[in-house]
């Protein structure tokens, strides 16, 4: 019997296996994680968690689309400008994604990188597609502008492993101006040409 996920206790359950999850995936392969762990380490039974998920998979992708939520409501809590986009105008934008990713570093540095997910990294990779998608309303999508959408959101997925990796050799203000400056006025001529 599954439970009702807008019952308070349900949404306190699901939060609490979320935390238990990105603690053990910081210190281990996700892959090597039982449910018993992520029980054991949320203080609840794995009856408990079988109300709430089918499996680890089911528990990271939920957990993946609440972390993917709030980078949203951070992204679109910030007021543009203009309409018409300026490139320095990104880097606040951008900073927002390295904010994210430093807010939960050692979750995403494990999941993100070599040994991480792939299911994780895809959920990822798709996210930042939407995100760097939507400024732009497309009738569809030919190859041309696939290939380019493609190219930018594996691009920066890559370089957010490499931040992650490498412990953030520049200050999230420092790469997110890199970000901009050098690479995203090719993405900015994408969206409104």
């Amino acid at each position: 019997m599954k439970v009702s996920p807008d019952d308070p206790r349900s949404i306190r359950t699901r939060e609490v296996l979320h935390e238990a999850l990105m603690r053990l995936a910081a210190e281990r392969t996700i892959a090597t994680l039982t449910v018993g762990d992520l029980t054991g380490e949320a203080g609840l039974h794995r009856s408990t968690f079988y109300l709430h998920y089918s499996g680890i998979p089911e528990l990271l992708e939920d957990c993946a689309k609440e972390l993917f939520e709030q980078l949203r409501r951070k992204i679109y809590s910030i007021n543009p400008t203009e309409t018409q986009l300026d490139v320095s105008q990104m880097v606040p934008y951008v900073s927002a994604v390295f904010y994210h990713l430093e807010a939960h570093e050692l979750f995403y540095r494990a999941m993100l990188g070599r040994h991480g997910d792939p299911l994780f990294r895809a959920l990822f990779q798709a996210e930042i597609t939407d995100l760097i998608l939507e400024p732009k309303v497309f009738g569809g999508m030919n190859p041309q502008r696939e290939m380019i959408l493609r190219f930018f959101s594996a691009g920066f997925t890559e370089i957010a492993i490499w931040w992650l990796e490498k412990r953030k050799p520049l200050s999230v203000e420092e790469a997110a101006t890199l970000v901009v400056k050098d690479l995203l006025t090719d993405y900015v001529r994408f969206i409104y040409d």
